[in-house]
């Protein structure tokens, strides 16, 4: 349920996030009592600083009474720019500052490398999931979502239809390079540093978090998927893979719900 206090709501996703992602660490304690990594202050630190950052992100994205001002037909439009670029602001811009301060003569920038890694196999994978998708993409559910840009209600004899639907396309699309830059690069591999492949399943669990809202076959997947792409980043130290197989599924699962409308 929504809550009218901001406070209030921030509070709630600092204890949701800190619950989950400080949780799985303290549950990797319970089970390795002997590894003195796991206590070390500074990994602690790091834990209250990812959670704080992805709880403002979270809390930003609630309706916010300002965007009020702009033409009611393009509310919906600026509404959905402003949530799709809150994770430039609260998750990269403070990751890269943390990596500039910290981790920039050990790490290229969380990820942000292909040095050494075959990006082949990824487009592989999309190809290999297309079918499946093309028959989603029949499914009345899988249209009544996709694609998102037709939510905006942004109709063809509108001034700004085209520009404004590309335009979401765009954040929609950096949005999801964002999410595998902090879920794959930054808590794999600036928490690596600390805990080795140990940081991969905290990951799992917070990434599991972010989909408690979706459906139930998705919030599971999300678990699965985040794992497979943990591995690979920490294996890697790059995040590219993932962005591949993640923005790429969901530019195809765009496209076909936009070849659904023709």
């Amino acid at each position: 349920m929504y809550d009218p206090s901001p406070v209030s709501r921030l509070l709630k996703y600092i204890g949701g996030y800190l619950f989950v992602f400080g949780g799985a660490y303290a549950l990797q304690i319970v089970a390795d009592p002997t590894d003195k990594r796991l206590r070390h202050g500074k990994l602690w630190l790091l834990v209250l600083f990812a959670v704080l950052l992805f709880a403002l992100r979270a809390w930003w994205r609630q309706p916010t009474t300002w965007v009020e001002c702009v033409s009611h037909e393009y509310y919906i439009l600026f509404q959905k720019l402003i949530i799709n670029l809150t994770g430039f602001f609260f998750l990269f811009l403070p990751c890269l500052f943390y990596w500039l301060l910290v981790d920039r003569k050990r790490e290229n920038i969380y990820g942000f490398t292909a040095k050494g890694v075959v990006l082949w196999p990824y487009f592989t994978l999309i190809l290999l999931m297309l079918p499946l998708l093309l028959w989603a993409g029949t499914q009345s559910d899988f249209q009544q979502v996709y694609p998102r840009a037709h939510h905006l209600y942004l109709t063809p004899d509108m001034k700004y239809y085209v520009g404004g639907t590309w335009l979401y396309e765009a954040c929609y699309s950096f949005d999801y390079i964002v999410t595998e830059f902090f879920f794959r690069g930054f808590l794999i591999i600036a928490f690596a540093r600390f805990v080795g492949p140990k940081a991969i399943l905290p990951m799992c669990a917070f990434y599991v978090a972010i989909h408690f809202d979706k459906p139930l076959g998705e919030c599971i997947s999300s678990f699965f998927g985040g794992l497979i792409l943990g591995i690979l980043s920490y294996r890697t130290r790059s995040i590219y893979g993932g962005v591949i197989v993640h923005l790429g599924i969901a530019l195809l699962m765009e496209l076909i719900g936009w070849l659904h409308l023709v």
